[in-house]
């Protein structure tokens, strides 16, 4: 072989790891990068539909994106330094979010000024008021929609500096997770299929786009496509995602028939969970598994309800409590309704004390009506109007210890009946008005259930015995089938006409029944009396006080009526849930009804109906089927399996780089090449030790380019990098050995022994000279120096991201 058929090392393209001249620097596939982020957050979107009420919030949200990675790629394309990416991203954010919400708050309607941060402020309340008293589908208001822009552009600006600034579109996974998680968590259905399936498809199309590479093509440029090795693998790595996503739910406890079910929605509230009107009462009861376990010991004769908070204003799409800050009154002491009507008077004192150690809400549980309560910390205020307690700081401790002082008036049915009509100006005029497009269904059951009825008294136990009558039927989940599981005058219409539902359907329609006969009324939300425990708990000043039990799965809404003199009084139209007052028990017909509504409530307080000591309290004989809790081992083989799933995500790339490291090691060593196993595909021993070499540059930041030769490269990394003389001769000698088994020609590349007629006259052709384990030896003990080289020079930070996230899984540059 003449010298004339020798290639020039330094001229040939293709090497590994060299840079283009400055001009050409800018990675061919930053723009189509960019654009997959921006899909890939757009397609996450998606699965807010549910979360948010119709489409119009959709808008704001991808003009938000597609604003904050404009930024980005505008930054990158002008050679911004890396840490200035993300700050352009964010002033991006900043701006539109000022264009969209306070533009005439703000200098030329862009610039934040000082009444544009007072107006952000504002807007963060409504949306925090949004949260608690909303319940998903929540209406898309200014308030709840400037909090999902800033959390969409802040996830839309992670999803882009990992997958594109830093060129680890693995990694963006995590951002685009973060969104999907908001609908798992508060649909009551999940995510959904569709939005999973689009959500999968946004992270491989990211996947995708960050193996695009720059190959030779015609004059008319180059060629920017990714190969069909990386769509087949990334194709196989969806199947294999798609299949674990419908075969986990099988194997693993807690989780429901069907495709994506309800019991497989990620549920975060286990172990630290409160009545928070942002989680439908039905999705608590339709929980697999007890949480925000709640303990409560009174000197009642019977079990207590315990009420968080109320809902009366029925006249908006959405029913909602009512902060009202403006007359809250601070402190948890001497507490009376607005309307006393002589409570105290007429009105023995219970004391309750009330213990959990996983429920946290804004709302206090207390017992109707509270007068003291003691032990509670933090700073609270109280409603006259409607008796509710909230933290002031609008936030719950999941440890709660406290003693409460409430007042429980002696009612009766005949003094009940004694009481007319509320004067006018009796209650706030928001426990009386209605909108004026009551439903129809709403006016002809009030005509048909009061048609006899005479006073307000016969009135409301007419309504609560036609809601409790056999054309209704307790059911969790019916609306949700019938796609009106929710509140307010619309979904109120459907539930009368389907005639099935659970709590908070039934006390809606009372409420909004009574007031269309004319009787003040509210819905109170809280939990039913629960288990009783079999254990006494000794009070403050030596009372034997009962104990009982509670938690998600008693979760409950009621009405609560106004009558003039007496005060609020609570009704339960509900069937089958809670326990009647003795003063609502029906007086009918249907004697086996009363009779067992009547041995419910002399059963309540029975030590006989203790739950046994199980790890999930078996329910009360009177309450609606609820699927079977958890076991213990079943909760954690389960949290034990996400546990090892996330760490296996984790640490997936970095197994990965180490198998592919194994695998050159003993391919070098001569036991994948003298069988063939791979040679013809990774080349010679030489060739195996650069490429490993040049795979740990890529992985600390020094990124391969096409256009320059492996001399030019390793004069550049050994430069760029720091190495030390030690590394940087290591780096010398594989870069001459690779130089000569790739570029020389065959009779020159067997090493000695070679003719003049250019055959080999030692080993196979493409052996190293003098063949043998010792060479081996040496080509990998240059690599372990360049390796520790480079790990003992880079700062944490990058060393790290060299470990976990290794960037040359995804290059696919060199061969």
């Amino acid at each position: 072989m003449t010298a004339t058929q020798t290639r020039n090392p330094a001229e040939a393209p293709g090497a590994p790891g060299v840079r283009v001249p400055r001009k050409q620097a800018r990675p061919p596939w930053d723009g189509a990068a960019a654009g997959a982020s921006a899909v890939a957050v757009l397609l996450c979107m998606v699965g807010l539909h549910g979360v948010f009420e119709g489409w119009s919030w959709f808008a704001p949200l991808a003009l938000t994106t597609v604003t904050v990675v404009s930024a980005m790629a505008a930054a990158r394309r002008f050679r911004f330094p890396t840490a200035a990416v993300p700050a352009a991203g964010l002033a991006a954010l900043v701006v539109v979010l000022t264009w969209l919400f306070a533009s005439s708050r703000a200098f030329i309607g862009l610039i934040p000024t000082g009444d544009t941060l007072e107006h952000a402020a504002v807007l963060l309340s409504e949306a925090q008021a949004t949260i608690m008293n909303q319940v998903p589908p929540v209406l898309a208001e200014p308030g709840i929609v400037f909090v999902a822009c800033l959390g969409t552009g802040l996830i839309a600006l992670l999803v882009d500096t990992l997958a594109t600034t830093l060129r680890m579109p693995a990694a963006s996974g995590l951002g685009l997770l973060s969104l999907l998680i908001v609908p798992a968590i508060l649909k009551p259905d999940s995510v959904g299929v569709l939005p999973f399936v689009l959500a999968a498809a946004g992270y491989l199309l990211v996947l995708a786009t960050g193996t695009w590479q720059e190959r030779p093509g015609s004059s008319a440029g180059p060629v920017r496509r990714p190969p069909r090795r990386q769509v087949g693998t990334a194709a196989g790595i969806g199947a294999v995602a798609l299949v674990a996503a419908l075969a986990l739910p099988a194997v693993l406890p807690g989780f429901t028939q069907g495709t994506f079910p309800q019991g497989s929605r990620l549920n975060l509230w286990t172990g630290g969970s409160g009545l928070n009107p942002v989680v439908a009462l039905g999705n608590d009861l339709r929980q697999p598994s007890a949480s925000g376990r709640i303990r409560y010991a009174t000197d009642s004769a019977q079990a207590l309800y315990l009420r968080s908070t109320t809902l009366e204003d029925f006249s908006g799409q959405r029913w909602a409590p009512d902060l009202r800050t403006d007359s809250r009154r601070a402190g948890l002491q001497g507490m009376s309704p607005l309307e006393d009507d002589g409570l105290a008077a007429n009105a023995q004192t219970v004391t309750t004390q009330v213990t959990s150690e996983s429920y946290a809400s804004p709302w206090l549980l207390a017992p109707y009506a509270p007068a003291s309560v003691y032990g509670a910390a933090g700073r609270w205020s109280w409603d006259p109007k409607t008796m509710t307690v909230i933290a002031e700081d609008q936030l719950g401790s999941p440890r709660l210890s406290y003693e409460v002082q409430s007042l429980s008036p002696q009612i009766t049915p005949s003094t009940l009946a004694q009481i007319g009509v509320a004067p006018e100006n009796a209650v706030d005029p928001v426990f009386t008005d209605l909108p004026a497009d009551v439903p129809e269904s709403i006016r002809e059951a009030v005509e048909t259930a009061t048609a006899t009825a005479q006073g307000p008294y016969e009135q409301a136990m007419a309504i609560q015995g036609y809601l409790r009558g056999p054309e209704f039927s307790y059911s969790l989940d019916a609306p949700v089938e019938g796609g009106y599981d929710g509140n307010g005058m619309g979904v109120l219409d459907r539930f009368m006409e389907e005639k099935s539902g659970y709590c908070t359907h039934y006390a809606a329609a009372m409420a909004v029944m009574a007031r269309q006969a004319g009787i003040p009324s509210r819905m109170a939300l809280g939990f039913a009396p629960g288990r009783t425990t079999g254990n006494t708990v000794t009070g403050t000043d030596g009372t034997v006080l009962q104990e009982y039990e509670v938690d998600s799965r008693d979760a409950h809404a009621w009405p609560e009526l106004y009558f003039h003199g007496m005060g609020w009084v609570r009704f339960e139209p509900t069937p089958s849930r809670g326990s009647v007052p003795a003063y609502s028990v029906q007086s009918r017909p249907d004697v086996g009804q009363a009779l067992r509504d009547e041995a419910l409530e002399r059963e309540r307080p029975a030590p006989a109906a203790t739950a046994p000591a199980t790890p999930a309290p078996t329910a009360p004989a009177n309450a609606a089927p609820v699927a079977p809790a958890e076991t213990g081992a079943g909760r954690y083989l389960g949290v034990a399996a996400g546990i090892l799933a996330a760490a296996g995500a984790v640490l997936a790339p970095w197994a990965l780089r180490r198998r592919r490291r194994t695998l050159r090691r003993r391919w070098l060593d001569g036991s994948g090449i003298a069988g063939g196993a791979g040679a013809d595909q990774r080349g010679g021993p030489a060739t195996l030790a650069w490429d490993e070499a040049a795979d740990t540059g890529l992985d600390y930041g020094h990124v391969p380019r096409l256009a320059d030769s492996p001399r030019a490269f390793a004069q550049r990394l050994a430069h760029d990098a720091g190495l030390p003389e030690g590394a940087a001769l290591a780096l010398e000698r594989l870069r001459s050995a690779y130089e000569q088994e790739a570029y020389a020609a065959p009779g020159l590349a067997a090493g000695s022994g070679t003719t003049g007629s250019g055959t080999t006259g030692s080993g196979p052709a493409g052996s190293l000279p003098g063949s043998g384990a010792h060479e081996a030896e040496r080509l990998w003990a240059d690599v372990s120096t360049i390796r520790e080289s480079f790990a003992a020079s880079a700062p944490p930070g990058k060393r790290l991201r060299a470990l976990l996230f290794p960037a040359s899984l995804s290059s696919r540059l060199r061969r």
